[in-house]
């Protein structure tokens, strides 16, 4: 490299050893340090050169001269300054470093890798090298070099728990967990007692889907570092996934005495009793759970979807609602509250929640999809049409907005051969799709086809048989074809489904009128 490969070491003579330092000299440089501690590396550099200009001899002033340029930001006039380092005392690899890393921000990619390579091959004990290297290649996306030097590092020092963890972070991070597995049984080898190592050889197995090897993993760590929430929580959950509700119960009451602050476990509690059909026991565990405190956004999550699957939808919101009041910022709380709203037939405030959500997540293809859906619901087709059309230039290739909009056109009566269009092509991606079966029924009544809108409509009652708005459009279709009586039939089953399902009701009433 041409910083320092052709360069011997300098050898100290006893004269050199007992060398004087000016005093003004040494004064300027204590300068230049309180300067650089306070962060006015402008005045510090100033310092500096001031005492390098009195005492030209010294490589640590000239090294600190390069640090400084560097924060400046500032890299040739760095590189140089270590150059006049390493020029005074050969024997620094951490300013050849230094060095390689002023190259690599000035672009200069190739003589960077030059001297770290051969730093590694001539102070092969001076870690960072290794380090930045390795990292130099990943930047560039070369991901076989930067994991072939910690590989080599590995060898050359093999119970270096360092290198160890980057190899594992490395190897997570391509997706290669198999691979990892025997650099974390080392890991736990070398320092039993550590949790993380724990903890990412069961995060590695649950990743590869091996449950047994997980479990047992959490039993090692349970027995090997002492008690902590983490490791009893995940050993829950995993009693949990394998359906031992008792004893995963026996260890969360444990860990909730233990830890009585942490939300977590009454949390896994009620999830349990969900499990076992307690529902008094869930409504307990989780307001334990969200009375601690700390509880995260998830835990009022789910158990706002409890409630709601309940039928219980006024408490599910206000389950949201106090969690929106201890996390105001949580998305996804406001993405429930929009939904429970809807389901509260309050869709105006639906709409005002997500048109906030909207502002933080413009790109969010559900919240777009479901503003729309609730427009077109209080009166607002036209509002709704252009939410689809910026889903379309979106994504138009998903068959749901394509589904959705071809609907709302078909239900409007409005350009009825785009509608069509747009459905054919959602079918052509989902061809057994019952609800977008339906959509092309509807489609082709409107335009009055009707015998193609009965075969439409059939195939989508073979897929939802039982589905109140399916049976409503066979009815109408049957009417159009003059088959009153099987349509009437129809109107009634489709009112068994739904009592409250308007259309049906107003048609049935209007042909007992008649």
């Amino acid at each position: 490299m041409s910083a320092c490969s052709s360069r011997k070491a300098l050898i100290s003579t006893s004269e050199e050893k007992q060398r004087t330092y000016p005093t003004t000299a040494v004064q300027k440089f204590a300068y230049g340090e309180l300067y650089r501690q306070a962060g006015d590396f402008a005045r510090a550099l100033m310092e500096y050169e001031e005492a390098a200009s009195i005492d030209s001899l010294s490589p640590v002033i000239y090294a600190r001269i390069g640090e400084t340029y560097m924060a400046l930001n500032r890299m040739a006039k760095a590189r140089n300054a270590f150059l006049e380092s390493v020029e005074l005392n050969p024997d620094q690899p951490g300013l050849y470093d230094m060095i390689a890393l002023t190259l690599v921000m000035d672009g200069k990619a190739a003589e960077a890798e030059k001297i770290w390579l051969n730093l590694i091959e001539n102070y092969p004990g001076y870690e960072d090298a290794w380090y930045n290297l390795s990292d130099f290649y990943f930047e560039r996306k070369d991901t076989a070099k930067g994991l072939d030097i910690l590989q080599r590092l590995f060898k050359k020092d093999p119970d270096n728990t360092d290198v160890l963890g980057r190899i594992v972070d490395v190897l997570h991070q391509l997706g290669r967990y198999e691979s990892s597995i025997p650099y974390l049984e080392k890991l736990i080898s070398l320092v039993p007692d550590y949790s993380r190592f724990y903890q990412s050889l069961y995060k590695t197995y649950m990743e590869l889907e091996r449950t047994e090897e997980a479990r047992k993993t959490l039993l090692r760590w349970r027995e090997q570092v002492n008690p902590s929430p983490q490791v009893e929580l995940l050993y829950a959950d995993q009693l949990i996934r394998n359906g031992e509700w008792d004893k995963a119960l026996d260890v969360l009451y444990q860990g909730h005495a233990v830890w009585p602050g942490q939300w977590a476990f009454p949390h896994l509690m009620a999830i349990v009793y969900i499990e076992k059909e307690e529902p008094d026991s869930v409504r307990k565990y989780y307001n334990i759970a969200l009375n601690e405190g700390t509880a995260l956004p998830i835990a009022y999550r789910n158990y706002a979807l409890w409630l709601a699957d309940q039928d219980d939808i006024r408490t599910a919101l206000d389950v949201i609602l106090e969690g929106r009041d201890l996390h105001p910022d949580d998305q996804d709380l406001m993405y429930m509250e929009a939904l429970l709203l809807d389901e509260s037939d309050e869709p105006v405030k639906a709409i005002q929640v997500l048109e906030n959500l909207r502002t933080l997540q413009p790109d969010n293809e559900n919240v777009l999809q479901m503003l729309a859906a609730l427009y077109d619901r209080t009166g607002q087709s036209s509002r709704a049409e252009e939410l689809y059309e910026i889903l379309l230039a979106k994504n138009g290739e998903n068959p749901l907005i394509l589904n959705n909009y071809s609907y709302l056109l078909a239900d409007h009566k409005k350009d009825l051969s785009k509608a069509w269009s747009m459905i054919q092509k959602a079918l052509s991606l989902e061809p057994e799709n019952g609800a977008y079966l339906d959509t092309a029924a509807w489609i082709l009544y409107r335009l009055g086809r009707y015998p193609e809108a009965l075969n439409y409509i059939n195939r989508a009652l073979s897929v939802l048989p039982d589905d109140y708005e399916m049976l409503y459009h066979k009815a109408m279709i049957l009417l159009s074809l003059n088959q009153g009586r099987e349509a009437s039939q129809l109107l009634q089953k489709s009112l068994e489904k739904n009592p409250d399902y308007k259309p049906a009701r107003d048609q049935l009433e209007a042909m007992n009128h008649d």
